[in-house]
Formats: structure tokens, sequence, C-alpha cells
């Protein structure tokens, strides 16, 4: 049997729902956060100069707590340290211990107050943390690696240092090939959201554009630019949070002429389903206007579709899945880079500038 016409519909949105659902990604992975956060904060602790001066002492500033001491920042860091370590153990433990040994000897070296120590024993700790987590799952020792490098990067190693010297594409390179490693263990739109966030950075810098002076502000808000990096990938922040209303209105506007283009496409590429689906067009029309039975008109248009193979719902059904399968990676990707503009603290080079508020935030946490 054809069926109803109004299969068609019903048929339709079933098949959407089902491909967009089909396609949904699942939230960051418990283990690959806790890898990052131990990559983030170890680097902190192994960094030469102050951890008060690196972008992990911009969320202990954003705790309510106010500018955190020196002191408070060792502790700080220890304690998210010592925190995914916990988490890690025993997935990480099935394969090869954690090095328990170098993490109580970087515990006392804090507790010393010996900065050489402290600095050399979250080196030594570094080591084996990464050759631990990369023998029991390479998307732990990848997160944890890209929790590091995320820190070294948006932390200035000098006061002389400048942007130029810092944001190199030999740095940035290795940062960005790991992110995308990981991508489909990261939640949905965080990886490529802060892969081509980083590439922004990069591109500003190199090209000398007014948007990414060297001064200390912008170090300021790249230190903040880290920690939201950083809070995406790990999950505890959702990406899609951080668009407005006008983010999606411009995402939509975008997909809209994307379809119509790919729409074109498919028509040039597939004359022949194209041509058939005009000629049911035709005889639909000329049974209207030829035929004053609606259920004349019913019965033919079935008869026609039986004919062909194809009943009303089976159209519906192909149509749905199809648009629903197109739809979906389309209307992601026009997120990711709608992600990307609102996670980026730069200024744009053109079109509208949504994150101005994030700019003075983050020029007051470094005050």
């Amino acid at each position: 049997m054809a069926g109803q016409p109004s299969d068609l519909g019903s048929a339709f949105a079933d098949a959407v729902v089902a491909a967009v659902r089909e396609q949904e990604r699942t939230s960051a992975d418990t283990q690959v956060a806790a890898a990052l956060a131990l990559g983030w904060y170890l680097a902190a602790l192994a960094h030469p100069g102050k951890v008060s001066e690196t972008p992990a002492a911009v969320r202990g500033a954003a705790t309510g707590l106010g500018a955190l001491t020196e002191g408070q920042m060792l502790a700080f860091c220890e304690s998210h340290v010592t925190v995914a370590f916990g988490k890690l153990r025993e997935v990480v433990e099935k394969a090869t211990p954690l090095p328990e040994d170098e993490l109580k000897e970087l515990s006392d070296c804090i507790e010393s107050a010996r900065d050489d120590a402290r600095r050399e024993a979250a080196v030594a700790a570094d080591a084996k943390v990464l050759s631990a987590l990369s023998a029991a799952d390479f998307r732990l020792g990848k997160a944890y690696g890209i929790g590091a490098a995320l820190l070294n990067l948006t932390t200035r190693p000098s006061p002389g240092a400048t942007l130029a010297s810092h944001l190199t594409s030999e740095r940035i390179a290795p940062v960005i090939a790991a992110i995308d490693d990981l991508g489909s263990a990261l939640p949905a739109h965080a990886g490529h959201g802060v892969r081509d966030s980083v590439r922004e950075w990069q591109k500003s810098v190199e090209q000398r554009s007014p948007v990414a002076p060297d001064a200390p502000e912008t170090w300021l808000q790249l230190a903040r630019q880290g920690e939201l990096w950083r809070a995406v990938l790990a999950g505890e922040k959702a990406a899609p949070d951080l668009l407005e209303i006008d983010d999606y209105v411009d995402a939509a506007d975008r997909l809209s002429h994307r379809m119509r283009s790919t729409a074109i496409a498919l028509a040039k590429r597939f004359p022949e389903v194209c041509a058939a689906i005009l000629l049911l067009l035709v005889l639909g029309a000329l049974l209207i206007a030829f035929t004053d039975s609606e259920a004349a008109i019913v019965a033919g248009a079935g008869t026609i579709l039986a004919a062909l193979g194809l009943t009303w719902r089976g159209v519906g059904r192909s149509l749905g899945g199809l648009a629903g399968k197109l739809e979906q990676p389309l209307w992601g990707a026009e997120i990711d880079i709608a992600v990307t503009q609102a996670i980026t603290l730069l200024r744009r080079e053109e079109g509208r500038d949504v994150t101005e508020e994030r700019r003075k935030v983050a020029t007051d946490l470094g005050g």
C-alpha cells in the first residue's frame, strides 16, 4: 500500500530526529578531563617563574577569593594535582602505576618553600606521568600533553618575552595536532572551537595585527584565554554556553546559504532523481487540474509512487534521513565557527564583536 500523504510529514520528522540523535556527540570523558587538568597544574608547578603569574592563577582569582598569593597558588595547584591523580589512579594502574614517590617529593618541596627544588620535582613527575598515562590509554597521554602545552603557551615565559617569539608555528602546531587527535573524546564543539581559536591568536600575532599588540594587556588576555580553552576542553563549560542569541542567528543564516549551495550541487550530481521528482510534481499538478475528486487525486498519486516502488512514508523517511544526515554536520560546523568567534578574546578583524565583556574580565582578573 502506498499509504496516505500525511505519512510523508510524520516519516520526515521521525527520520530527521533519528538522524540527529544518531550523530550527537557524547560529553567529555572523565579520565580525559582529569588528565588534562593534571597536565595543566603540574606544568604550572614546573614553570620557571612565579606560579601566581601563570594562567592557573586566573582560575584561582575567579573563585571569588581575589588574587592569590604565591603560597596560596602553590597549594591550589597541588590540590588539583592530587585530585587528578586520584581520578586517574584506578584506570591507569591497570597498566602501569602512577609515580607516587615523585608526587610525594613534589609535595615535600612545596611545603619547604624551595622553589628550585619544587620545579625540579615537578619536571621529574611530568616525565613519569606522561609515560604512565600514554601506556594506559593514548587519549590520556594526549590530554595530559594538551593541558601542559596550553599552560605553557598562554604563560609569559619571562618579562622580556614577545608575543611573536612565543606564539610561533613550532609551538602551536603540536597543540593543534593533539587537539585534532583527541577530538572524538572531547565535548561537542570544544575541539574545533579551541583549535581554531588558537589559530586566530597565531594569525593575528604573526600578521602583527592591531588587535594583538605586544602589550601587558594582551598577555593578560592570553592568560585568561588559556583558562577558557582549558575549561571548554575539560567539559567544565559547554562550548555552546558561550553563544548568544545573535550567534545562533548568524549560524542559521550561514547554514541557509550553505544548504542552498548544497542543494544546487546535489541537483547537478543526481539529475535522474531530480527529473523523477519533477515528473511527479507535474503529474500531481495535472491530476489536481483535471480531476475533481480528492480520492482520485490521492489514489492517482499513490499509484504513481507504487509504480516507482515507493510509498508516501518511504519517500518521507528517505528525504528526512538524508536531510538529517546532511543538516546536522553542517549545523555543527556552523556552531564550531560561532564557538571560535565567541571564545577568542582578541577583537575580531571583521564583523560583529561579541567578546568585549570577556576581554574586560581577562584584564580585571590580571590586575
